[in-house]
């Protein structure tokens, strides 16, 4: 039986069945019937578009200029199936002489690329990045269709609502966030009708697929990196229950595992939370798309406070302690690494060896202490030496990462060498380790990575 989402047969002339398609476009918008000839799925779509007031010869508005579409695609999920749907579509567009593009869930055509003739082809229509194309900015239509009924479809001729689309044939199949299976946007292939074929629509769904395939892969590893994060705090907080909760609500890691159940849905804000019937949680934002959840009722003792330190590519340290950023000088941002880097804490003379070697002075090291508590107050103990906080560290994130085969996600946070001219052995140490551990990049004296020159290629290896 022939598919109710097919709009070609093999077995059809495609012009004359465009003929036949246009008589009946003439004959429904004119109010004088539903031809036979015209498919359910098209029929329920005209009946849309003239619900909505779509004009049938008026070309999609332009809701978006060149700089503002660009900035809309980066900032969106599909930005990074772009080179998927380029990969798998782009050759056939140019030899079939058809016209590739992307839409979000609202119909704005976001991207497109394909034959010189159909991206000519497309300015009329205003088939363009930028451009409104969902079935209320220009009727039925590959895209337009897909995103309505959520499923693929393919539109041929005259099917098309808008007259400027009559000389197309177009396929389309929305593609789905692999994590929610929220609607992101379509996928479509447009070309002439009379190049049109049953298997383009076969191809732009598989595109989809492939789309929520690569999308899934990136979530995965997105993930795998939160989990590291998670790890790493939990391994240096109190033991309580937690639990890693991504932005939708499902549970990604717990401890112990299961407390939480699957899925929590979290509120919009962080702070502490009763559930009903539940225990009392405390909410800390980890990342724009994940928090973790504390059992705060299990808790023994006041939380150590969060202190947030930044070391990799700087001078200096810049602490953030309480929503207050502050720069330590050097002496002082050495000797909060040196603390971070031992959570057991150290000895005087071992701070002081640590500091100046074997002639260093456990002295030097308790007025350098009292000056550094000055700035940070009680987080600093003694006897030994630690910090008392939650520490948070660039640093110490991007070797427990790398410790667990995350080099990926290791590399995205590796934004320079650690206090890259202290010359103290055990960050030197340390330096050299993450440098070991994430590849090697030429960085400017802000610690930002430049891009590799024809002369520096070892650097960028």
């Amino acid at each position: 039986m022939h598919s109710p989402w097919v709009g070609v047969d093999l077995a059809a002339d495609n012009v004359a069945w465009a003929r036949l398609v246009r008589s009946a476009h003439d004959v429904m918008l004119s109010g004088r019937g539903t031809p036979p000839v015209l498919r359910d799925v098209i029929v329920r779509s005209w009946g849309r578009c003239i619900e909505a007031g779509v004009d049938p010869d008026r070309a999609a508005p332009r809701l978006l200029d060149e700089n503002e579409t660009r900035e809309r695609l980066d900032a969106h999920p599909l930005a990074a199936v772009v080179p998927v749907v380029r990969d798998l579509l782009g050759e056939v567009a140019q030899d079939a002489r058809h016209l590739a593009a992307l839409v979000d869930a609202d119909g704005l055509l976001l991207w497109s690329e394909g034959h010189p003739s159909m991206a000519e082809a497309a300015a009329k229509p205003h088939f363009l990045p930028g451009c409104l194309c969902s079935e209320r900015g220009i009727g039925t239509n590959g895209i337009g269709t897909a995103l309505a009924l959520d499923h693929a479809v393919q539109v041929f001729s005259a099917e098309h609502f808008n007259r400027l689309l009559h000389g197309w044939g177009s396929s389309a199949a929305p593609i789905h966030d692999p994590e929610t299976n929220e609607l992101l946007g379509a996928v479509g292939l447009s070309g002439s009708f009379r190049r049109a074929h049953p298997h383009t629509l076969a191809l732009v769904s598989a595109a989809a697929r492939l789309a929520e395939a690569h999308l899934a892969e990136r979530q995965a590893v997105h993930d795998h990196a939160l989990e590291a994060r998670y790890l790493d705090l939990v391994a240096r907080s109190r033991p309580r229950r937690s639990a890693l909760v991504k932005r939708n609500g499902r549970v990604l890691a717990a401890t112990p595992p299961g407390w939480l159940g699957e899925r929590l849905e979290l509120p919009a804000s962080t702070g502490e939370v009763t559930l009903e019937g539940g225990p009392r949680l405390a909410i800390e934002a980890l990342a724009p798309d994940a928090s973790i959840v504390w059992d705060a009722g299990a808790q023994e003792g006041p939380p150590h406070p969060r202190l947030d330190l930044r070391a990799l590519g700087r001078d200096h340290v810049e602490v953030e302690l309480l929503g207050r950023s502050v720069e330590l000088g050097r002496r002082h941002g050495e000797l909060v690494v040196l603390l971070a880097l031992h959570p057991r804490g150290m000895s005087g003379e071992e701070l002081a060896r640590a500091l100046y070697g074997v002639h260093g002075s456990e002295v030097t090291v308790r007025a350098e202490i009292a000056r550094l508590r000055r700035r940070l107050g009680p987080l600093v103990a003694s006897q030994p030496y630690r910090l008392v906080a939650d520490v948070h560290a660039d640093f110490l994130e991007v070797e427990w990462m790398a410790r667990r085969g995350a080099l990926a996600a290791a590399r995205d946070l590796y934004v320079g060498p650690l206090l890259p001219d202290s010359d103290v052995p055990a960050i030197a140490a340390a330096r050299a380790r993450l440098e070991r551990a994430c590849p090697r990049r030429p960085w400017r004296h802000d610690g930002r990575a430049r891009a590799a020159t024809p002369l520096q290629p070892w650097l960028s290896a």
